[in-house]
């Protein structure tokens, strides 16, 4: 049974998604990790960090069976694709597969515990430094506040 939050990860049909007959585009891996985004987003916002970890291992179970099913699309592209499909067919589903791969590899091995996943979650949210280090340079303080005077306070008496 999918729980809400696996709804809101992989869609209404967390099994398949095809969109036309034995063809798979780059939609099935995107709507898999734009679904991890928004889920994300939302739980920031809320605070509903335990309701998706207990999402957690239904999430991992549809991703792991559409990596089977990308390596599997791709072992009959490699053999038959020329007789059935364009030849990109190939390259499409490995971009995708390498998509999804992406996403299982940066988030499955480091979230295993409640408090793994707020901290993830905490990632998305935070800037990082380099990206702080640039704005700065891009937008340095204006020159007036270099010349600010601090009033000491007074002496004791």
């Amino acid at each position: 049974m999918a729980t809400a939050v696996l709804r809101e990860l992989a869609g209404p049909h967390p099994w398949m998604w095809f969109e036309e007959p034995w063809f798979w585009y780059g939609r099935t891996a995107r709507l898999l990790t734009d679904g991890w985004q928004r889920v994300a987003r939302h739980a920031l916002a809320d605070g509903s960090a335990e309701e998706l970890h207990a999402g957690r291992a239904d999430y991992e179970a549809v991703l792991l069976t559409h990596l089977k099913v990308f390596d599997g699309l791709l072992v009959i592209a490699s053999r038959f694709g020329e007789e059935v499909r364009p030849t990109d067919l190939a390259v499409r589903i490995a971009e995708a597969r390498d998509r999804l791969r992406g996403h299982y590899d940066s988030l499955f091995p480091r979230w295993q515990t409640l408090a793994d996943l707020e901290a993830i979650l905490l990632e998305l949210a935070s800037v990082p430094h380099d990206r702080l280090k640039d704005l700065a340079a891009q937008h340095p303080p204006d020159p007036s506040w270099y010349k600010e005077r601090v009033k000491k306070p007074a002496p004791k008496e």
